[in-house]
């Protein structure tokens, strides 16, 4: 009775933490996604028809097409951590979306097998995303301080467009939020799940 009882509290506690786990993984898919968009700027409505600025633009002639080929330029730096991002955001949200439906056939049997399993997993997934965000911030750092951004950054303001500046992206920002928070939750479920392991060993014991 008294395992049961563990297990029952421990996969509904973990279970909660797994879905909020799946959630900020997806918020940091769309926070990824949406800072190369937003960033990549005129460019994207210039090739695209203008569908995602209007049909009216502030440059012309040679300014024009120095903009969009610093646009492109940004965008191509800006690529890695797109993918990057993307990959480890789907990977890790997909696998506890697996360990979540696998935790609820451990229901009303709790293993030991199962609960280092579970340890292991957000050990590597908090360390996987301590690692992403630091890379990620590095990086996009990085970028916003090359030549390439300043100088679009420059024709960008003359023609009264301030929002699109050198400064940490607040989609940026929202990432690594984001990423901190899962570094968090994934931590705290390695807590939760050492402190089951223990008690089950001392019930069987």
């Amino acid at each position: 009775m008294g395992i049961g009882c563990l297990a029952l509290s421990f996969c509904l506690i973990s279970g909660v933490l797994q879905i909020l786990e799946v959630i900020l993984n997806a918020l940091v898919l769309i926070c990824v996604a949406s800072s190369y968009f937003v960033l990549s700027g005129f460019s994207a409505g210039i090739t695209s028809g203008g569908g995602g600025f209007g049909n009216s633009y502030p440059f012309e002639g040679q300014e024009l097409q120095e903009v969009r080929q610093l646009d492109q330029q940004f965008t191509m730096l800006r690529a890695p951590l797109l993918y990057g991002g993307l990959a480890l955001s789907l990977l890790l949200g997909s696998l506890t979306i697996g360990v979540l439906a696998a935790g609820a056939k451990h229901l009303l049997n709790l293993s030991v097998s199962w609960l280092l399993t579970e340890a292991i997993f957000s050990i590597l997934a908090s360390l996987s995303y301590g690692a992403g965000v630091g890379v990620f911030l590095h990086f996009a750092l990085k970028f916003n301080d090359t030549d390439i951004c300043k100088r679009r950054e420059r024709i960008y303001r003359r023609n009264g467009l301030t929002w699109m500046n050198c400064d940490l992206a607040g989609t940026d920002g929202g990432a690594a939020t984001f990423g901190i928070l899962l570094i968090i939750l994934y931590g705290v479920s390695v807590v939760l799940a050492a402190r089951a392991y223990r008690n089950k060993k001392l019930m069987e014991g």
